[in-house]
């Protein structure tokens, strides 16, 4: 997003700004997590919280809130809590890396107090595209190396070996060796993958340890602007996920698309694996 930008406000590391996290678990316990800066600043960055409440400040009519920081505003949240021992809540919690106990009612959220008052059932999972048109379940999940996509800048994690199939510096399609031998498809041949809202071509890898329903495929690369590292890179799993949403939590339902997959070409170099292959006797016993 920031391409497409008119004003970019570069922000701290997360090693270099307060961090917090009030997490919907779906405990009957609540969780409150707080985390000081562990360095200084290395280049002339802000903090997005510090900037948000400067920016109140300084608007045509202030928003006059009485935080001159995000570091003041952490410590008055925290004191309102409960205690939890001899300290209070915010000295408890920089000691411990959090708070945990029973949140107050003008702190908790209308969703925890659902979460805590709705009774857990099952509901059949729901997914988008007809059955025998997309026969496969599509499983995308956060790379090892880059979680999200936000590190594939790195050129360091992208030498880096994934742990299960050696690749590096590239993306690939888990196919179980039964469906890859259905569909004529080997490792490092090109297969293209479609859903209802996309498709996409990648290098295969045969791997004994997916069911055969299901195809997978990480997420962090296909960046079409993030720095000459990452840029160009592989192929983004995103592009192909319906949009739904779980209806409970609003999150993205991404394990919710179905597609079909098909072989539509030779190994093209783009897979570059750290071992030689991936099973022992392509490599001769070695």
């Amino acid at each position: 997003t920031a391409a497409l930008s008119d004003l970019i406000l570069p922000d701290h590391s997360f090693l270099e700004t307060w961090a917090e996290a009030l997490p919907e678990s779906g405990s009957m316990t609540a969780v409150v997590s707080a985390a000081p800066p562990a360095m200084m600043p290395l280049h002339s960055t802000r903090s997005t919280p510090d900037v948000l409440l400067d920016v109140g400040r300084r608007l045509a009519q202030p928003l006059n809130l009485p935080w001159e920081n995000f570091e003041g505003l952490l410590t008055e949240t925290f004191t309102a809590l409960p205690m939890t021992s001899t300290f209070d809540a915010w000295t408890d919690a920089q000691e411990k890396g959090g708070w945990w106990g029973t949140l107050p009612a003008a702190l908790a959220t209308p969703a925890s107090a659902a979460a805590q008052a709705k009774p857990v059932t099952f509901t059949e999972p729901q997914f988008d595209g007809d059955a025998a048109q997309f026969p496969l379940h599509f499983l995308p999940y956060a790379s090892s190396a880059f979680l999200d996509g936000s590190l594939a800048h790195l050129p360091w994690l992208q030498e880096m070996p994934d742990p299960l199939t050696s690749a590096m510096w590239s993306s690939w399609i888990e196919i179980n060796p039964t469906t890859a031998a259905k569909l004529g498809v080997r490792d490092g041949d090109i297969v293209e993958v479609t859903s209802a809202h996309g498709s996409l071509r990648s290098a295969a890898i045969v791997s004994p340890g997916i069911a055969p329903d299901i195809v997978a495929m990480p997420a962090g690369q296909g960046h079409q602007t993030f720095t000459r590292y990452a840029s160009g890179r592989g192929e983004n799993p995103l592009e192909l996920l319906a949009p739904l949403a779980e209806a409970d939590t609003g999150s993205l339902a991404w394990a919710a698309t179905r597609v079909r997959v098909s072989r539509v070409g030779d190994p093209d170099g783009r897979l570059i694996l750290f071992a030689g292959g991936s099973r022992e006797h392509e490599d001769k016993g070695r």
